[in-house]
Order: structure tokens, then sequence, then C-alpha cells
């Protein structure tokens, strides 16, 4: 499963890890926490773009590190914080930590980019 694998990549390098299966519950998790990184695939299934970029976790966590997953390399990000990575399906375990490295270079260094810049 993508979900569990995108889980253990964030597990190994030092995540604790929420899962959720809709862009609601993940929203629904990050209340009140303190959360450092979002990857989220866009869209998800049966559901809008609503809850998927964690705007209020963006509000409380201004350096939080996105990584967005796409179903084809034109679909639409639009909606996604500027500094996001786009990471299109199927990816490599290389690819998503690839994504996850620049994700961190782009919140650390407030790097801002075209939403669809990779």
């Amino acid at each position: 499963m993508l979900a569990e694998t995108v889980a253990d990549v964030l597990r190994q390098h030092g995540y604790e890890v929420a899962v959720a299966a809709t862009h609601e519950g993940g929203a629904a998790a990050a209340v009140g926490r303190r959360v450092m990184m979002a990857v989220a695939a866009v869209p998800a299934p049966g559901e809008g773009r609503e809850g998927a970029y964690l705007s209020i976790a963006r509000e409380h966590n201004p350096g939080l590190c996105m990584v967005v997953m796409l179903s084809d390399p034109i679909a639409s990000a639009a909606g996604a914080p500027v500094q996001a990575v786009k990471l299109v399906k199927p990816f490599s375990v290389f690819e998503l930590e690839r994504s996850i490295a620049l994700a961190h270079v782009r919140a650390k260094l407030n790097l801002f980019t075209a939403p669809t810049a990779r």
C-alpha cells in the first residue's frame, strides 16, 4: 500500500507518523499538534482538496514541509503552498526520499517556486 510505504519512509527519517485515509482526517489529526511534514495524495479518491494542504497546521507551523502526490503529470496542485514538492505517481522510494529532502530544503531556505515546480 502506498500509505504504508510513505509512512515507513517517513519513520526511517525520524518522523512520528499519523496516517489518515482522507484529507479531512489528516487535517483533524493535525489540529493541536506540531506538524513538520505533510505528504498528501491530490486529489484523494472520493473527496476534493479540502484539508489536503493542512492550512490550519500551516498557520501554526510556518516551516511545514509538504509533498503533494499527484496521479498524473498534468494534474493540478491548485491551492498547494508554493514551496510544496510535486511528486507524480507512480514513483520509487528513492524519488519519495528525494522529494522529502527537497521539501526540507524549500522550507528551511524559504525558497518559493511555482506550484508546479519539482
